[in-house]
């Protein structure tokens, strides 16, 4: 991954923001990245915030494990050290 890669703009939910769960779920619809604690979330962008995706790989170093999902995959895990199970996002 290049520098301007990792500095690129991720999603992550407010959980994982206030630091309050882990990522245990990474998906990347449409290339989008989203960083998400795999719980439930309102359907509104309240519930998320944009960050540069250096710092959430910064604050869980595992999470290199899976940043060469491609555009429309996902991977998932149980905790923070289990296997990432990878997917390909379910289509809307």
């Amino acid at each position: 991954m290049t520098d301007q890669a990792i500095h690129a703009k991720s999603y992550v939910c407010t959980h994982v923001f206030d630091g309050a769960r882990p990522v245990l779920y990474v998906t990347r619809p449409d290339g989008d990245w989203c960083f998400l604690c795999g719980g439930e979330h309102p359907d509104n962008a309240d519930a998320y915030r944009v960050v540069g995706m250096n710092h959430v790989v910064e604050d869980d170093r595992t999470l290199i494990d899976v940043l060469d999902l491609d555009t429309n995959e996902e991977a998932e895990r149980r905790s923070v050290g289990d296997d990432w199970v990878r997917s390909m996002c379910a289509p809307d």
